[in-house]
């Protein structure tokens, strides 16, 4: 799949080409391991038609990178797991290496996408990101040796509490800046005066100092991962030698508090701009700390010093346009002073989006530009990917002063075998509380073949979205005799904040008859599918889902796969590192404490374990062993309640996280779940 993609700087402004930087990846099932490669494509300047195409060059693993100029700095693996290497590439060659243990300033730097920032300084002298805080030597209390001026005795036992799920190595983040302008000895500066109960994460240069988000850590530290919904301040630090730090904006500036994810800025000296969200804390009618993903605003600050403003993000003329979630940014995404890119999902499509600070207004460039996601901008010309369920992902281009529909560089492949369908869902008004029946969607995608079985397909969160793009695994199953029934049910991201919400309070009964619902049309408008050999797969929130279903609809599903599925919200409630999550989902407002037991049992009644005994169809679990976010106990009381009471249930265990991301992982899920589905097939 596409990651990302450059206009690379011709050297003459005036040549009549331009090369274009592409880089992909695939699981490579020889090795097990991710393969990175780079293409390059040559496109006419005029007419930005693809001339020249290169054959795919494998790259080294890269594990962040940055652009500035004629500069890009790399941060690498070393030799040995401990070890990092920086790297600073002129143009084309290696200028100089910098190996961190040696320096010894600091930890590993964060390279993830929750805290990890990397960028060079606009007079190249200078390289900012965050790493973990070098601790201090710690030493038995029975330690016979001379004990430094700095080490500690008796506390290398301390509990010290992380970031959670895929961030188990994160704990006690602190900016660092690198000196560009020697090597020997390298300089590193660590900006000691970020405070304690915040942590420092999303840096970059600006206004001759450093701005970056700090998520705040006290009482405790909730999972970051997949959340927006976290307590944030946006802070700066001035480049002195004491770096001082100054809160921008927090909560206290709206009488809230606020979640701040994604950060650009046009330049060191040009307007700053971040996505933002309230959390309600003092709201008596929303729920605090609120979804975990939700709708976003857009800030800007034009100066330091000044006040920030917010961007009108409705559009009015765009009847699906909902508000803006989970935006994408690119590295370079300012196509003027006063304009910039983001690209979100418009209910199931993804779309692109121009931001207008001058203005303070965003205009949605939906048409044509189906599930466009913006990679990069270089003076009028912007570059993106694009794909839908049946064509893999490839790259579009647009001229900003021609418009902004966007064209293939080079023609697509799409995959004619098969075929795809949105389809647009409500119930019926009877029977659906006031101000709840929101109109939701699903997409179809697969084979005309006849008695084709079917694979119902929700996804986790729950608030977040199924867009109608390419996926290898949908392809993978379509491949293997299945056609898949994707649903976003109510409580996805793209709609509106109301559509969001609504679910909060009513899981285990909305999102499964959405899924109901949408399986029963799905089944009518495609008289090809058979209606006895209807499946069901999902994980995590989509878990929850999938044996919901086949605890309230034993009858209508052959099987199950559920992979890390929330099974027992209120047993979760006390061992997952969002126990924020389990309160909200339940209805409830979080406040850092256990659930009271009228609340407990709450959380039982709208868990699939309270189903399990009404369980008909053959379920295969799939568990991570290492999973934080829905921790493997879940599974493991499903698993052995339905072996007590009779039931026909099979359990795989992975040294894996919540999305059983590994590449060896990956594809033994997937074969395992067409396996399993096929053999449910075979019994009469």
């Amino acid at each position: 799949l596409l990651s990302s993609a450059r206009i690379e700087t011709p050297i003459n402004p005036q040549d009549s080409l331009l090369q274009v930087t592409s880089v992909w990846s695939q699981n490579d099932l020889a090795t097990y391991k991710e393969a990175k490669f780079v293409k390059s494509a040559i496109i006419d300047k005029a007419s930005l038609v693809g001339k020249i195409s290169s054959s795919p060059v494998a790259i080294d693993a890269v594990q962040l990178s940055t652009h500035q100029k004629y500069l890009r700095a790399v941060v690498k693996p070393g030799k040995e797991e401990s070890e990092q290497i920086i790297q600073i590439w002129e143009r084309d060659f290696l200028k100089t290496s910098y190996n961190l243990k040696d320096i010894d300033a600091h930890g590993k730097i964060y390279c993830d996408q929750e805290f990890g920032g990397l960028e060079i300084s606009e007079d190249l002298s200078k390289l900012v990101y965050v790493a973990e805080r070098k601790p201090n030597k710690s030493l038995p209390f029975l330690h016979q040796g001379e004990v430094p001026e700095k080490a500690t005795q008796g506390n290398q036992y301390d509990y010290k509490q992380d970031w959670g799920e895929q961030l188990v190595d994160k704990v006690d983040p602190v900016v660092a800046v690198l000196d560009l302008t020697t090597d020997q000895p390298a300089k590193i500066q660590i900006f000691d005066n970020v405070p304690s109960d915040v942590s420092p994460g999303k840096v970059r240069f600006w206004k001759n100092g450093i701005v970056g988000v700090a998520y705040k850590n006290t009482p405790r530290k909730l999972g970051k991962v997949y959340c927006s919904n976290r307590d944030t301040v946006l802070f700066y630090l001035d480049l002195s030698e004491e770096g001082n730090y100054t809160e921008i904006r927090k909560g206290a500036d709206v009488g809230d508090e606020i979640g701040i994810t994604r950060l650009t800025a046009n330049g060191e000296n040009g307007r700053l701009a971040w996505f933002e969200r309230r959390l309600f804390k003092n709201d008596q009618v929303k729920i605090y700390p609120g979804p975990h993903e939700g709708e976003v605003y857009i800030m800007v600050l034009d100066d330091l010093g000044g006040e920030p403003y917010t961007i009108d993000t409705s559009a009015s003329s765009v009847p699906t346009w909902g508000g803006i979630f989970v935006p994408s940014l690119s590295a370079r995404c300012w196509l003027d002073d006063d304009r910039f890119f983001i690209s979100c999902p418009m209910q199931q499509t993804r779309v692109p989006v121009l931001v207008n600070c001058k203005d303070r207004k965003i205009q949605v460039l939906h048409e044509g530009n189906e599930n466009v996601r913006i990679l990069d901008l270089h003076d009028d010309i912007v570059l993106g990917v694009k794909s839908d369920p049946i064509t893999p992902p490839h790259l579009v281009i647009a001229r900003a002063s021609e418009g902004f529909t966007f064209r293939p560089v080079f023609e697509p492949n799409s995959v004619e075998k098969f075929v795809w369908s949105p389809i647009t869902l409500k119930h019926e008004d009877s029977g659906q509380e006031e101000g709840t029946n929101f109109e939701f969607k699903a997409y179809h995608i697969g084979s005309n073949g006849t008695d084709r079985p079917l694979i119902v397909w929700p996804h986790g969160g729950p608030h977040s979205i199924l867009t109608e793009e390419f996926s290898r695994t949908a392809l993978y199953f379509c491949m293997a005799g299945f056609n898949i029934l994707f649903v976003n049910y109510r409580g996805s991201l793209g709609f509106s904040d109301e559509f969001t919400r609504v679910l909060m309070g009513r899981v285990g009964d909305m999102d499964v008859k959405d899924c109901v619902l949408a399986t029963q049309k799905c089944l009518e408008l495609f008289p090809n599918l058979s209606k006895d050999k209807v499946f069901l797969m999902g994980g995590s929130h989509g878990g929850f889902l999938v044996t919901h279903l086949a605890g309230q609809y034993p009858d209508m599903f052959k099987g199950v796969v559920a992979r890390n599925p929330v099974i027992n919200i209120a047993s979760m409630s006390e061992v997952t590192d969002i126990p924020d999550w389990t309160f909200n989902e339940a209805g409830a407002q979080y406040a850092f404490s256990n659930p009271q037991p009228a609340l407990y049992q709450e959380m039982w009644a709208k868990s699939p374990i309270a189903h399990c005994q009404n369980i008909k169809a053959p379920i295969l679990l799939m568990i991570g062993k290492n999973d934080l976010r829905v921790p493997p106990s879940q599974g493991y009381q499903f698993y052995h309640t339905l072996k007590a009471g009779g039931k026909e249930v099979y359990m795989h265990e992975y040294a894996d996280n919540h999305p059983l991301g590994k590449p060896e992982h990956d594809a033994n899920v997937m074969i395992s779940a067409a396996v399993f589905f096929n053999q449910q097939i075979g019994k009469k």
